[in-house]
């Protein structure tokens, strides 16, 4: 890692490098520099270059946005040294918000939860040229466009694995509630994407940095809110009214924002189930039930 960091950042002095605990999707490295702190990340899932790119456009557009997020030092497609790509960061002090989640107590998860609707609202108003890839690699013209290739994707991808009758329910039932629920004229906004505790960094009480916006793409804004349900307010319901309210003053929240949620967990809980079935098959039973209460439970 030592060679291809200085690969990647020729003339950089390197004085002590270490890994990195941590991470779901890729390797990572602490380097203490003549220029400071920096974080060397080699993702292993998903080694396509193209990843990567994405997860810095992306970030640069919440940047824009003024979201806390890292600042990048370099990005080298192809290191000889590791046989991959390879990131470089600036590093971040500070703890993932799931690990110091235990010792908030109910007012600082509530506050917690303000500033997260604040932020999230912050990320959803950065607007984009079209729906789809934010470097243009896939565009569509329209919301519902969009949607329904992400239905089509998840479902084509459904493996042997899964009961193929429950997933073609849902995709028919999902592609119906596309062209209901979404309205056509919505504007294409930055999505994280990934949006649950561990990729939220907080320092001195205050979220401090959002991480990692692999999957961030111009999308339908509802689709982040998903994870968000699942991994805070499922188990913490008091912090959804003060998150909703911080975002509402941000971003606004229309007349059908929950009929919107509700299509963007059930997509979740399809591509999640898709996800598992590869990598954790043991969470897949899960998404499924997800999926089957979903369509048991009659919209409005």
């Amino acid at each position: 890692m030592r060679a291809a960091l200085l690969e990647a950042c020729p003339g950089l002095r390197v004085d002590d490098i270490r890994p990195l605990e941590g991470g779901y999707t890729s390797r990572q490295w602490v380097a203490d520099t003549d220029e400071g702190q920096l974080l060397a990340k080699h993702p292993v899932r998903s080694p396509d270059p193209e990843h990567m790119r994405r997860l810095i456009a992306a970030t640069r557009h919440a940047a824009d946005g003024a979201v806390p997020v890292v600042r990048f030092r370099a990005f080298q497609p192809h290191a000889a040294a590791l046989g991959g790509p390879l990131l470089v960061q600036e590093f971040q002090a500070g703890t993932p918000a799931d690990e110091a989640w235990d010792g908030l107590d109910d007012r600082e998860r509530r506050a917690f939860a303000a500033e997260l609707g604040t932020i999230v609202a912050r990320i959803h108003t950065c607007y984009g040229p079209w729906f789809g890839d934010v470097l243009g690699r896939e565009r569509y013209d329209d919301v519902r466009a969009f949607l329904h290739a992400r239905v089509d994707n998840q479902v084509g991808k459904a493996g042997p694995t899964l009961p193929a009758g429950l997933i073609e329910r849902a995709g028919r039932a999902l592609h119906a509630a596309v062209d209901t629920v979404v309205p056509e004229d919505e504007h294409p906004a930055l999505l994280h994407g990934d949006l649950w505790l561990p990729n939220i960094l907080v320092r001195n009480g205050h979220i401090r940095c959002i991480l990692d916006f692999e999957h961030g793409r111009w999308g339908e804004r509802f689709m982040d809110f998903a994870k968000l349900y699942e991994h805070i307010f499922d188990a913490f319901p008091d912090g959804l009214v003060p998150f909703l309210e911080a975002y509402d003053r941000q971003a606004g929240l229309p007349a059908d924002w929950e009929d919107r949620v509700r299509l963007g967990n059930a997509l979740h809980s399809l591509s999640t189930a898709v996800y598992f079935a590869r990598w954790n098959p043991e969470y897949v039973p899960q998404y499924l039930g997800e999926l089957e209460t979903w369509l048991a439970t009659p919209a409005g």
